[in-house]
């Protein structure tokens, strides 16, 4: 039987040089009569030419697998020669021994056969085709078609192999470095990409829940894991609560228990942990029944440890330093997203409560309309939500809401406490709060979308409002929003003039006075949501408002 290329992997380990840089180097050099063998180090045949001729197929290769039928313990293996070696172990044949190519292939011992100029039927090659139970004639017949070659030339073609073969195996070895090189920088490429992706995420007003979702998707799909999670420190849990995405699953409990391990985990070493092998790691061997492996990476800035990313499971082979370097450079970045999150919320409490103060001190000037700024906010932003608007939008809506009337900080006490009906005087010196708060807003940058809002609240559909007399949608979006949610905080709290109306019968007046006073589709939004779920919202503005006034009360009576 021939070893062939095809069955080799059966019988022998696979040769040290690729079968293919061996089959085209005797491919080519087959031509000038030369057959290629590579054997290991026991002499055992690792590789021959099976595209050659019968006369070494039938006549070569057999002796060198049976080298004792020619007397020989081995024709082949051993130490490789120092320099081209001719040897006449087989009759009528050269065999040139070839040095090492180099270190990385010295396992393999390669040879060159040919046949020699003076082949005949000699009677050691009569003998050798009886041991082999080959036809003499039919071998001469083989050897005819041949070319010859002696010693001098079987070391000329010897050595031009050696230096073509070393050639072929230093280039294969640039496109190996080559490839390697071009995976690295897809991988790169692909690395840069998602950091890119995840940076471009960081919007000061994305929620850390959409940011950290959006995420650990893109990351999943980069570093092929089953799941993706990540953990804040407990300060830190009114951003987000843990988290894991993908196809593993995990209880409430487990998952809260996996954030602390990995939090104390990465907290102690100050940098990332990796274990691929989770039911004999005792500190996580209870997470064995869901997955098999972790790499955890703390999410740090400076020196604060504010919590961590994670990956469970690799979908192929294992968690190595290159998928955590990737995470940690996506866990540096998230850190900075975080941190920025932190100072923004911080920034926009104050800045919300500054507000609240503000529109509180306003409210407080008439006993009778104390806390009405914050349910006119809470109310604008009910609609805008059902509206379907974005959350940017709402919250815009909100804020407006919050400042609507600040105006009246420029309304004198005696007209806005006033019980009786107001003088045409008075009523026009109420009716410029609109533009008096318009002007207070206008030098505040941050929030110059909110003063058509402010401006524009008591706007009519009919254009029959002021202070522009605007009509239909020519009146900005969020004033109409406030003109209806004024109203009706106004329609359903005790004024001067008036006792509270119930919230049935300011439904009805909103539905007599669509399409005149408020705009139709937005009373229509309005008069979606029931009663009862009115005083559901309001109730808490209400107690809020009462203790509000009776700090004021204590405060008169002092």
């Amino acid at each position: 039987m021939s070893l062939s290329p095809s069955n080799l992997t059966s019988m022998q380990p696979t040769p040290a040089i690729a079968t293919p840089l061996l089959d085209a180097a005797a491919a080519r050099f087959g031509a000038a009569g030369l057959f290629l063998v590579a054997a290991f180090a026991d002499g055992t045949l690792a590789y021959h030419d099976s595209s050659a001729g019968g006369f070494f197929l039938k006549y070569v290769v057999p002796a060198l697998r049976q080298p004792t039928i020619i007397g020989a313990a081995s024709l082949l293996g051993g130490a490789a020669p120092a320099l081209v070696e001719i040897r006449r172990s087989i009759p009528g044949v050269l065999l040139a021994a070839l040095p090492s190519i180099d270190k990385r292939h010295a396992p393999i011992r390669l040879y060159l056969a040919a046949r020699d100029e003076s082949f005949a039927l000699t009677e050691d090659v009569l003998r050798l085709c009886g041991k082999l139970s080959l036809d003499s004639a039919w071998l001469l017949q083989q050897s005819r078609d041949l070319p010859s070659l002696n010693e001098s030339a079987m070391q000329r073609q010897s050595r031009l192999f050696i230096t073509v073969l070393r050639d072929q195996l230093r280039i294969g070895g640039l496109e190996a470095e080559l490839c390697s090189v071009s995976e690295q920088l897809a991988a790169t490429y692909e690395e840069l990409s998602l950091i890119y992706q995840v940076s471009g995420g960081m919007k000061i007003n994305r929620s850390p829940v959409e940011f950290f979702k959006q995420t650990c998707m893109d990351v999943r799909a980069v570093m092929g894991a089953r799941g993706i999670g990540v953990a804040l420190r407990s300060d830190a849990q009114r951003q987000l609560e843990p988290a894991l995405y993908g196809s593993i699953t995990l209880a409430p409990d487990q998952l809260a228990r996996l954030a602390d391990d990995l939090i104390r985990a990465v907290a102690e070493r100050r940098g990332p942990v990796l274990c691929n092998a989770l039911a004999a790691d005792r500190r996580f061997d209870w997470l064995a029944a869901s997955a098999g492996q972790v790499l955890a990476v703390p999410l740090q800035r400076h020196e604060q440890v504010m919590g961590c990313l994670y990956a469970l499971d690799k979908e192929e082979g294992e968690f190595d330093s290159a998928d955590a370097k990737l995470l940690n450079s996506i866990a540096n970045e998230s850190a900075i997203y975080l941190e920025n999150a932190r100072m923004f919320e911080d920034v926009r409490g104050l800045m919300m409560g500054l507000m609240h103060s503000l529109t509180s001190a306003v409210d407080a000037k008439d006993a009778y309309t104390c806390g009405h700024s914050e349910r006119v906010a809470l109310l604008s932003r009910h609609v805008a939500k059902e509206l379907g608007i974005s959350d940017s939008e709402v919250e815009q809506i909100y804020i407006a809401g919050l400042l609507h009337d600040v105006g009246k900080i420029g309304v004198p006490e005696s007209v806005l406490q006033k019980t009786g009906k107001l003088t045409n005087e008075e009523f026009d010196l109420m009716k410029k709060h609109p533009e008096i708060g318009a002007k207070i807003l206008q030098d505040v940058r941050q929030i110059q979308q909110i003063i058509p809002g402010v401006l524009h609240h008591h706007e009519r559909y009919d254009g029959n409002g002021y202070p522009a007399r605007l009509a239909g949608e020519d009146i900005p979006l969020m004033g109409r929003i406030i003109c209806l949610a004024d109203c009706f905080d106004a329609m359903t709290t005790n004024r001067t003039y008036r006792r509270a109306l119930p919230i049935e019968v300011a439904l009805a007046e909103i539905r007599r006075c669509a399409g005149t006073q408020f705009d139709p589709r937005l009373a229509e939004v309005f008069l979606r949501t029931s009663a009862d779920r009115y005083r559901e919202l309001l109730r808490d503005h209400q107690q809020q408002s009462k203790r509000i006034l009776d700090v004021r009360e204590s405060l008169i009576a002092k």
